[in-house]
């Protein structure tokens, strides 16, 4: 026991009050402003004393009050993530794998997450609110959309707030995206190497930023290629992604010159293969997907049937609170931060392709 710390009887026992600064004060022999100003990191107070209170702190089993720390502060510890009123949206395993990582980091960084939801027409005024009250230090966005108004409102009011995407003026705030464009850029070009000349891309809605990337990505490779967007058949889905693949991947194979499928998702892609599986017949197709590392879905099966280019939402997620606390406890303006991906190809696809730079024109 550090012998700078009184004995227990100072301390509350089982259920009784909370530990207070007066406690620890009394206990180390130092002033309350002291104790005070050491466990909210200001530099007057030396090391070997800070880590002494932090030490004493750890076990009395001192727990900071949030509401003092508010007034001293002016921060709340607090994250506020908005969502539309949808109900599939709360069912979707993206949405849940982002979610992981954006907890675990927040209660890393001893942040807590405000989750709530209202329609699309009501969402400015839950931001409004947050921002009048000072109830929260910080927003998370997800799905930006061209043009987006929540981006607009908070970049007026100059308050912290990180982005799950990028749009127009990502040069203007803090995001955590993958590389939409480029990857998608890459599967189609992989697939024209491959000899195909037909594509259907089964896309998420094109509403959103990442969707809309991802077919100007496949766009511009068949373009690069010599082709034109008429050799893309793009069937897209609503947000979220999940369980239209069968639909999408069977009106795809109405296509008798479709030979490559490229698919924003892999639950659409497992659900797909399912609709080329009852189709039969010899017809030969290349199947491409966006892998999110979804922790349910279990892909071993299609191991060698399908190209993958993989990333992390859960990386992602942990990505986005890891900029957003940043941002509250360090000040400046928000940065970006791309999060890698990687290629798996099929058995028998030839991936030299994916080895060649993109030109400077797509990057």
């Amino acid at each position: 026991m550090n012998k700078n710390v009184k004995p227990p009887e100072t301390r509350p026992a089982g259920r009784g009050r909370n530990v207070t600064i007066k406690d620890l004060a009394a206990a180390l022999g130092l002033s309350i402003t002291t104790i005070s100003r050491a466990l909210n990191g200001y530099s007057d107070v030396g090391e070997k004393t800070r880590k002494r209170i932090a030490e004493a702190a750890r076990q009395m089993g001192y727990r900071p009050n949030r509401n003092a720390q508010r007034l001293v502060t002016r921060r709340t510890h607090n994250i506020a993530w908005v969502q539309s009123d949808n109900d599939r949206k709360f069912v979707d395993p993206h949405f849940v794998e982002v979610m992981a990582g954006v907890l675990r980091g927040a209660r890393a960084g001893n942040y807590d997450v405000v989750l709530t939801s209202d329609t699309p027409e009501h969402e400015l005024a839950v931001y409004d609110r947050y921002v009048n009250d000072n109830s929260v230090d910080g927003f998370i966005i997800d799905l930006p959309r061209e043009g987006d108004p929540r981006i607009s409102y908070l970049l007026d009011v100059g308050r912290p707030f990180v982005v799950h995407g990028r749009n127009a003026r990502a040069g203007e705030y803090g995001w955590v995206d993958i590389d939409n464009y480029g990857n998608f850029y890459n599967l189609t070009r992989l697939m024209l190497a491959n000899g195909h000349r037909h594509i259907a891309l089964v896309n998420g809605d094109e509403h959103f930023t990442y969707a809309l990337y991802r077919r100007r990505g496949a766009v511009d490779a068949l373009i690069d290629g010599g082709l034109g967007p008429a050799n893309l058949k793009v069937l897209n889905s609503l947000h979220p992604m999940g369980d239209a693949g069968f639909k999408l991947t069977s009106l795809a194979l109405a296509d008798p010159r479709v030979t490559a499928i490229l698919y924003s998702s892999t639950i659409m892609a497992v659900e797909g293969h399912s609709a080329i599986v009852r189709q039969g017949g010899d017809r030969q197709l290349a199947i491409a997907t966006m892998d999110d590392e979804l922790h349910y879905l279990d892909l071993s099966p299609f191991a060698g049937q399908f190209s993958f280019v993989r990333s992390s939402l859960r990386e992602a997620g942990a990505g986005l609170i890891g900029e957003l606390i940043r941002q509250c406890e360090q000040g400046g303006p928000g940065q970006g931060h791309l999060i890698p991906s990687s290629f798996h190809l099929a058995q028998g696809m030839d991936g030299a392709v994916l080895n060649e730079p993109m030109p400077e024109n797509r990057r």
